[in-house]
C-alpha cells in the first residue's frame, strides 16, 4: 500500500513537471479535418491527446467489465453455493454427533446438492443412514467411499461395523482386515480384527492386532494399560494352549513356552499361564525352570493350585514348603492376608494344625475374607478341645466378610469359578479379573482344568 502511494505521488509530480514544461514551450499545431482548419498551441494539443488516451482507457475498462459480469456473477454464485454446502456439511456432522438422524439426513441431502465433494457428502450420508437404521443406504454410501483412495479406509471400517450389526462376522472380518491393510497402525481397525479373530478362536491372528492397539494406545492411563495387559496375557496364553494340537514336538513346545512366558510378562500374576508353563517345562525335562514363574505368580496372585504345585516341585516336606511359601508373600496388605490363608489351608490339609493356627492368627481380622474365617471356624472345631463358641463366632464373621478372589468380569460383574477367554455374561474378551467380587453378583460355574 505504501509503495503504491509513493508511486502515485511520483507519477503526479512527473505529470506536473511535464505539463509545466509543455506550457513553457512555444509553437502551435495546425491541421485540417473535414474542411476545418484547426490551429492550437502545442501544449493544448498534448493535453487533449492525454485526455483522449485516458478516455479510451476508461472505455476499454468499462467494456471489459461488462463482458466479465456473467463470469463474476457465476463465481459469486459458486462461492455462495460452496459456503452453503460447507455449512450444511457442518450442521449434518453436528446432527450425527447429537444423535439426530433426520436432521443429519436433511443436511446431507443439502450438502450433496450444493457440493461437488462426494467423499465428504457420502460419509455424512452414510452416517445419517446408519443412525436411521437404513442399512441398505448406509452400505451403498460406505461402498462408494471405498472406491476413493482417500476415503477407502473409512468405507471399509463402516462396512465392518454394518456387517457386525447384521450378524455377519465373515463380511465384517474381511472389511476390517482390508481397513487394517490400508492403515496398518490404525487402532480402530486393529481392534475390530482382534475381536473378530478372537471370537473365532484364532488367537494367533488376534494377538498381532492387539499389539497394534497397544502401540497406538501407548498406555494413556492405568486403566487402559491394565485392560490391554489382560488381553495380551489372555491371547498369548490361549495361543500357547492352542499350539498343543497335533504332535508336541520340541519345536512346537518351545513355541508354546514362549507364548506362555509372554502371557506372564504381560500379567505376572496370571496363574493359569504359570501352571501351563510349569507343565511345558516338565514335559521338556526341565522341572527346575518351572519353579520361578510359579513363585512369581504366587507373589502376585496367591492361589491354592500354585502352592500345591510348588510344594511338589520343591520336593520338600510340608513344614519346609510352608516356610518357603511364607517367604514369597508380602509382609502386609490384602495379598499378605490372602497368601497366609492359602498357606494355612495347605498346612491344615497336611496335618500341620499348630502351624495352621499360628498362620491364621497372624492375619489381621479386618483383612480376613470369608474363606479365612471359615478356616478359623474349622480350626476351632478340630482343636484338642473343640470350641463351639469360637466356631460360631467365626462363621458369623464369615457371613459378613468379603468373598475370596474369583474371576470377575470387569464389564458386567459376572463371577466365574474358572478363567475363560470370554465372559459368560457379556461375552467380553479377556474381561475376567482375579479379584474380590464386588457386591452380590451371579456366579457362572465353568469347568477349566487350570482352576
Amino acid at each position: 500500500m505504501f509503495a503504491r502511494l509513493v508511486g502515485l505521488i511520483i507519477l503526479v509530480l512527473l505529470a506536473a513537471v511535464l505539463a509545466n514544461w509543455l506550457g513553457a514551450q512555444p509553437g502551435t499545431l495546425a491541421f485540417e479535418w473535414l474542411g476545418w482548419q484547426v490551429e492550437m498551441r502545442t501544449s493544448l494539443a498534448v493535453a487533449l491527446l492525454v485526455l483522449l488516451a485516458l478516455l479510451l482507457l476508461f472505455v476499454d475498462r468499462l467494456f471489459r467489465g461488462l463482458l466479465g459480469l456473467p463470469a463474476w456473477f457465476g463465481r459469486n454464485l459458486a462461492r455462495r453455493r460452496t459456503e452453503s454446502g460447507h455449512r450444511a456439511l457442518a450442521l449434518g456432522l453436528m446432527a450425527v454427533s447429537a444423535g439426530e438422524p433426520e436432521e443429519a439426513r436433511r443436511q446431507a441431502s443439502r450438502a450433496q446438492r450444493l457440493l461437488a465433494a462426494p467423499q465428504l457428502t457420502d460419509l455424512l450420508s452414510a452416517q445419517a443412514a446408519h443412525l436411521l437404521g437404513d442399512h441398505q443406504a448406509a452400505d451403498r454410501y460406505f461402498t462408494s467411499l471405498t472406491r476413493d483412495k482417500d476415503t477407502a479406509f473409512l468405507g471399509h471400517v463402516g462396512l465392518a461395523r454394518l456387517a457386525l450389526e447384521k450378524d455377519d462376522p465373515d463380511v465384517a472380518l474381511a472389511a476390517a482386515r482390508t481397513a487394517l491393510g490400508i492403515r496398518p497402525k490404525s487402532a480402530l481397525a486393529a481392534r475390530q480384527v482382534m475381536i473378530l479373530e478372537a471370537e473365532r478362536g484364532n488367537w494367533a491372528a488376534a494377538l498381532p492386532a492387539l499389539l497394534v492397539v497397544m502401540a497406538a494406545a501407548g498406555y494413556a492411563d492405568d486403566e487402559t494399560g491394565m485392560i490391554l495387559s489382560r488381553q495380551k496375557a489372555a491371547l498369548s496364553y490361549l495361543e500357547a494352549v492352542g499350539n498343543s494340537a497335533g504332535s508336541d514336538t520340541p519345536l512346537r513346545r518351545r513355541a508354546r513356552i514362549g507364548k506362555a512366558q509372554e502371557a506372564l510378562v504381560a500379567l505376572p500374576g496370571f496363574w493359569p499361564a504359570a501352571l501351563l508353563l510349569a507343565d511345558l517345562h516338565e514335559q521338556a525335562g526341565s522341572p527346575k525352570k518351572a519353579v520361578k514363574p510359579l513363585e512369581t505368580a504366587f507373589r502376585n496372585m496367591p492361589h491354592e493350585s500354585l502352592a500345591t504345585r510348588l510344594r511338589n516341585l520343591w520336593g520338600v516336606n510340608e513344614g519346609t514348603a510352608v516356610g518357603r511359601l511364607m517367604r514369597l508373600i508380602p509382609d502386609n496388605g490384602v495379598l499378605a492376608a490372602e497368601g497366609r490363608r492359602v498357606v494355612t489351608a495347605l498346612a491344615l490339609e497336611n496335618g500341620l494344625v499348630g502351624e495352621a493356627r499360628r498362620l491364621i492368627n497372624e492375619i489381621d481380622p479386618a483383612m480376613r475374607d470369608s474363606a479365612a474365617w471359615q478356616l478359623v471356624a474349622r480350626l476351632a472345631a478340630e482343636g484338642e478341645v473343640p470350641d463351639s463358641a469360637a466356631e460360631n463366632d467365626a462363621l458369623r464373621e464369615a457371613g459378613g466378610a468379603p468373598r475370596p478372589r474369583r474371576w470377575q468380569c470387569t464389564s458386567c460383574q459376572m463371577v466365574h469359578e474358572a478363567w475363560q477367554p470370554h465372559c459368560g455374561g457379556c461375552a467380553g474378551l479377556a474381561t475376567l479379573d482375579w479379584r474380590r467380587p464386588d457386591g452380590i453378583t451371579p456366579l457362572i460355574n465353568s469347568v477349566d482344568e487350570t482352576d
